[in-house]
């Protein structure tokens, strides 16, 4: 058993490969007209909307750039769990900042006060 790759009249693959069987008495595959053997597969990569070159036997993308931004439609939007994540990391930067300037001026009251026990003299 192989797998054949059909195409429409004007020559786009249909989407879905199919299994084809030998003939039981040649032995044979007999390949009809609107398919190949060939996969649609471009540089071992998919195509976006592959249509079969019967004279050059290739696949050929026919897809443009506008066909492709159709199919990918509106971005989702996010979840609720990744709406907590975002909150949760502005939270702990937030929180990392506060942390910060409280160390610094308690550094700055430190210095005060070790220069009010010196005297007042910097």
């Amino acid at each position: 058993m192989i797998q054949i790759y059909p195409y429409d009249s004007e020559g786009f693959f249909l989407g879905q490969p199919e299994t084809l069987y030998p003939d039981p008495g040649t032995g044979q595959y007999k390949i009809p007209e609107n398919a190949t053997s060939i996969p649609p597969v471009k540089d071992g990569q998919g195509m976006w909307r592959p249509w079969f070159d019967s004279e050059k036997q290739e696949w050929i993308e026919k897809a443009d750039q506008e066909y492709k931004d159709s199919l990918k439609g509106p971005a989702d939007p996010p979840s609720a769990l990744d709406e907590l994540k975002a909150q949760h990391a502005l939270t702990t930067v937030q929180l990392a900042e506060s942390q910060n300037l409280i160390e610094s001026q308690a550094k700055m009251i430190s210095d005060l006060f070790l220069m009010m026990a010196e005297g007042g003299k910097a």
